[in-house]
C-alpha cells in the first residue's frame, strides 16, 4: 500500500520533494486509441490529470496538454509541432521566432514535470497512463497492467478480434445489410462476401501491421535521436543514475552544524535550500529518466564523496554551489570560474575572454543574460559517464536542464557536431537571455568534442 508523508519546512521538504521524484517502475504497454471506447478513456484520464493539483492552478499548461491529446485522439499529428502549437495554442503570429520566444518547449517541459508528479502519486488508480515524450510534442498513452493480467487481456483482445471479424458473422448476416454495405447492386451475395470477407481482411492485416510496428517505429527513432545520443551511455550503465544537486549559496568555508543548533538554525542552513530554477532543472531530467524506466536517485553534492560516484552515471546540477561540477569541469576546456563577485565560463584556449560572464554585485531586475555548461563525457576521477547541467546562475541552470531534454535544442547542437552525432563526449557554452528574471532565448555560443 502507497504511504505520502506530508512535508514539513525546512529541510525535510526538499528531502520529501527529492524521494517523490526517484524512479518507479511499472508494467505498461503501448496503447494506440482505434476505437471508440478506448478515446473515451484517454479522454477521462486527461480529465483526471487536468483537473489535479499539478495542472489546475494554471492556464498555460492545461491548454497545451489538451490541445496535443485531443488532436492525436483525432489523428491530427502532423500539426504537432513547435511553431504550429505556438500559433493555435498561444496566439503566436504567423512566423514567429521559435528561438526567441519558446513559449511551446517550456511549456511542454513543464508539462513533463506536473505529469511526473502527478502519476507519482496517482499511478496506483490509472488504467490509462498520458505521456508526452521528451523531443516530442505527440503524446504517448499507456495501459496499466499486472504481468499476471497481460496474457489473459491478450487472450481477451484476439477473441473480441475473431468475434468482429468472424466470416461465420458475415456469412449470417442479413443479405440486405450485407448489399448495403457494398455500392455494386449487381454483384451477387457471394461476391458482395468475397469482397467484405477481402476488405476485412486487408483492414485486420493493417490493424496488426500498425499495432506491431508503432512501438519498433518509435523505439528507432528514439534510439537514434539527439537526446538518445546525449543519454544514451548514462541510460546503458547498469548502476543507478545518481543526480548530483547544489546548493544556494553554499561555500567550501562553510561551519558544520552545531551539535546544539536549533530547529531554525537546522532549516535555516545552505544544505537545506535550493533554488526553484534547480528544482526545475531536476524535474526535466528526473522527468527523462522516468520516460526511459531508468532508476534514479537524487544528493546533496555537499554530502557527496568520491566513493558515492564512483562508476556510476552521474548528472552534475549547478555550478558555482555545486563543488563536484567545479571539480570535474575544471580539466575540461570549458570550466566555471570567478573574480571577485564577477563569476564566468572560461575558455581554456582563450583565457582572457570573459564576455560569458555574470557580476553577482548587479541588481538582480538588470541582468539580461545568463550562461551555462552543458556536457556529456567521460570522467576518469569518477570512472563513469557524467552528464553537465551547470548555469553560472540558477536562471541559466533551469535553462540548460531544458535544454538537455530537448529534441529541437538537441538537434541543433547536432548540426555542430562531427558527422551530425552527439554520441562522443562533448562540452557547449549556452546563452540564456533573461527576461525579468525569467529564462528566454538560448543560443549556442561554444562547442568542444573529442
Amino acid at each position: 500500500m502507497r504511504t505520502c508523508n506530508k512535508p514539513v519546512a525546512g529541510k525535510s521538504t526538499f528531502r520529501y520533494s527529492w524521494a517523490a521524484l526517484n524512479s518507479h517502475t511499472a508494467s505498461r504497454e503501448i496503447l494506440i486509441p482505434t476505437t471508440e471506447e478506448d478515446r473515451r478513456e484517454v479522454q477521462r484520464e486527461l480529465e483526471r490529470i487536468l483537473a489535479s493539483t499539478p495542472f489546475k492552478g494554471s492556464r498555460r499548461y492545461p491548454a497545451l496538454l489538451r490541445h496535443v491529446v485531443e488532436k492525436t485522439l483525432r489523428g491530427e499529428i502532423e500539426d504537432l509541432k513547435e511553431r504550429i502549437l505556438g500559433i493555435e495554442v498561444f496566439q503566436r503570429p504567423t512566423g514567429y521566432d521559435t528561438n526567441a520566444d519558446p513559449v511551446v518547449r517550456f511549456s511542454a517541459g513543464e508539462i513533463r514535470r506536473r505529469i511526473a508528479q502527478f502519476y507519482q502519486y496517482n499511478s496506483d488508480e490509472a488504467s490509462i497512463e498520458i505521456g508526452l515524450p521528451v523531443g516530442s510534442y505527440i503524446p504517448q498513452f499507456f495501459r496499466n497492467e499486472t504481468r499476471e493480467e497481460k496474457p489473459a487481456a491478450l487472450s481477451e483482445k484476439l477473441s473480441t478480434f475473431h468475434h468482429e471479424f468472424d466470416p461465420e458473422v458475415v456469412l449470417s448476416a442479413p443479405p440486405q445489410i450485407l448489399q448495403n454495405q457494398v455500392d455494386v447492386a449487381p454483384v451477387s451475395r457471394r461476391k458482395t462476401i468475397a469482397v467484405l470477407a477481402a476488405g476485412i481482411a486487408v483492414g485486420v492485416l493493417a490493424a496488426i501491421v500498425g499495432f506491431v510496428s508503432y512501438p519498433i517505429v518509435v523505439a528507432h527513432r528514439q534510439e537514434n535521436s539527439s537526446a538518445m545520443q546525449i543519454w544514451g551511455p548514462l541510460l546503458a550503465n547498469p548502476n543507478m543514475v545518481l543526480i548530483s544537486a547544489g546548493h544556494t549559496h553554499w561555500t567550501d568555508n562553510q561551519p558544520p552544524e552545531p551539535q546544539d543548533a536549533t530547529v531554525e538554525q537546522h532549516i535555516l542552513r545552505p544544505e537545506a535550500r535550493i533554488s526553484l530554477p534547480a528544482v526545475q532543472a531536476i524535474s526535466q531530467v528526473a522527468a527523462f529518466l522516468q520516460t526511459q524506466h531508468k532508476q534514479f536517485r537524487i544528493h546533496e553534492a555537499v554530502s557527496t564523496n568520491l566513493q558515492d560516484l564512483h562508476g556510476l552515471p552521474v548528472v552534475l546540477i549547478a555550478g558555482y554551489n555545486n563543488s563536484w561540477t567545479l571539480r570535474l569541469l575544471k580539466p575540461l576546456r570549458f570550466h566555471l570560474t570567478e573574480d571577485g563577485r564577477f563569476r564566468y565560463i572560461e575558455d581554456a584556449e582563450n583565457p582572457g575572454n570573459r564576455d560569458w560572464g555574470v557580476d553577482f554585485d548587479k541588481p538582480y531586475r538588470q541582468q539580461t543574460a545568463d550562461y551555462a555548461i552543458i556536457g556529456r563525457f567521460f570522467d576518469p576521477t569518477t570512472n563513469g559517464p557524467v552528464a553537465v547541467v551547470a548555469g553560472i546562475s540558477s536562471t541559466g541552470t533551469s535553462a540548460a536542464g531544458e535544454f538537455m531534454v530537448s529534441q529541437d535544442a538537441l538537434n541543433e547542437l547536432a548540426h555542430l557536431a562531427p558527422h551530425g552525432s552527439l554520441a562522443q563526449n562533448f562540452e557547449a557554452v549556452i546563452k540564456v537571455e533573461v527576461v525579468e528574471g525569467s529564462p528566454g532565448a538560448v543560443t549556442i555560443l561554444a562547442t568542444k568534442f573529442w
